[in-house]
């Protein structure tokens, strides 16, 4: 998993760290470190090239997901992992 945004953020952030006092870089490559240290964020958090719009229908997916009964069946929450009003709550943490 990569994400291109996320890695330059880290990179300007080490940069500023390191002009800053803050720590000494020895590595060849920061892009390497940032690399890294991105792989290791993206394994806990939502991948950052998601875009507004990409989550707004995320949310609008799932939440027209849970009002249907024909598709949110009593197997869902087997294959999902999450009941109806799980989902609901995940909904409520995307942007509206």
């Amino acid at each position: 998993m990569e994400d291109h945004h996320l890695s330059q953020t880290i990179v300007t952030t080490l940069g500023d760290l390191e002009r800053e006092g803050e720590l000494v870089d020895t590595s060849s490559s920061i892009e390497r470190v940032a690399d890294r240290i991105a792989e290791a964020v993206l394994g806990v958090v939502p991948n950052t090239s998601l875009s507004l719009e990409e989550l707004y229908g995320v949310r609008s997916l799932i939440l027209h997901a849970v009002e249907s009964k024909s598709f949110f069946d009593w197997e869902m929450p087997t294959l999902t992992g999450f009941t109806a009003e799980e989902f609901k709550r995940i909904a409520d943490k995307l942007p509206r």
